[in-house]
C-alpha cells in the first residue's frame, strides 16, 4: 500500500517539477536535524527545479536523514612488542534510523536585489522512515518501516559567489507524524504505531 502511494506521489512530483522551461536551479544541502521522537542526526539533500522569475523558484527535493548509535564496552587491552596498545571492544546494542522525505518545493526570494538574499521556502510531500535495532545481549533484532505525509518550512539566505552560484544557510522545520500498521487487537480493531518526526534543523549548502 505504501509503495503504490509512493510511486503515485513520485510521478506527480516529477511532472510538477518539469512544468516550465525556465532557468534551472539546483541546491545541495547538508546539516543536522533533531526530530521529536528520535535523537539528532545528519541530514543531506538536494532540490532541483526551475526559476519562475527573480522571486520564485519551483521544484522537487529529497533529503536523507541518518542516525546511528551503538553501545560498546572495552573488554581487554594488549601491548605489542613495538609498544602499540590495542583495545578489545564488544558491541552490545546497535541502532540505526534512516528517513527519506520527498517534497515539492516553492521558494520565495524576499529581496533579490540585495547582496545577501533572504528567502522563505515551503514544501510538501511524503516521508519514508526505516529503523533497525539489534540487542546482542538479549538476541533481539527488529526492523520497522513508517510512512506519512509531511511538510517543511525553510528560512534562510543566499550569498552569491558567481553569476549563477551562491552559498546558502537555512533553518528548517519538518512536520510529519509517520505511521506503521501493527495489525489488529483481540477485538479485531486495527492498530498502528506513530512516530513524531517533526523538529528543527540547520543546513548549509550551495546553489548552482
Amino acid at each position: 500500500m505504501y509503495y503504490k502511494r509512493l510511486l503515485t506521489i513520485l510521478s506527480a512530483l516529477l511532472i510538477l517539477a518539469s512544468v516550465t522551461q525556465a532557468q534551472s536551479v539546483t541546491k545541495i544541502k547538508v546539516g543536522t536535524f533533531n526530530p521529536k521522537n528520535a535523537r539528532a542526526g545528519l541530514i543531506v539533500g538536494f532540490t532541483t527545479g526551475q526559476k519562475v522569475d527573480e522571486r520564485l523558484d519551483f521544484g522537487f527535493g529529497a533529503d536523507l536523514f541518518i542516525r546511528k548509535f551503538s553501545q560498546e564496552s572495552q573488554v581487554d587491552t594488549s601491548t605489542t612488542s613495538g609498544g602499540t596498545t590495542t583495545s578489545g571492544i564488544e558491541t552490545e546494542i546497535e541502532y540505526s534510523m534512516y528517513a527519506l522525505p520527498l517534497m515539492v518545493h516553492l521558494d520565495f526570494n524576499i529581496m533579490p536585489e540585495t547582496v545577501l538574499k533572504p528567502y522563505i521556502g515551503i514544501a510538501g510531500g511524503y516521508e519514508i522512515l526505516f529503523s533497525h535495532e539489534a540487542n546482542y545481549l538479549t538476541g533481539e533484532k527488529q526492523s520497522r518501516f513508517y510512512g506519512g505525509f509531511g511538510w517543511q518550512m525553510m528560512i534562510g539566505a543566499e550569498f552569491p559567489i558567481g553569476h549563477q552560484s551562491a552559498l546558502l544557510g537555512e533553518i528548517l522545520y519538518n512536520g510529519c507524524v509517520a505511521k506503521r500498521s501493527k495489525g489488529s487487537n483481540e477485538q479485531g480493531l486495527p492498530l498502528h504505531e506513530e512516530l513524531n518526526f517533526s523538529g528543527l534543523g540547520f543546513r548549509v549548502g550551495l546553489r548552482f
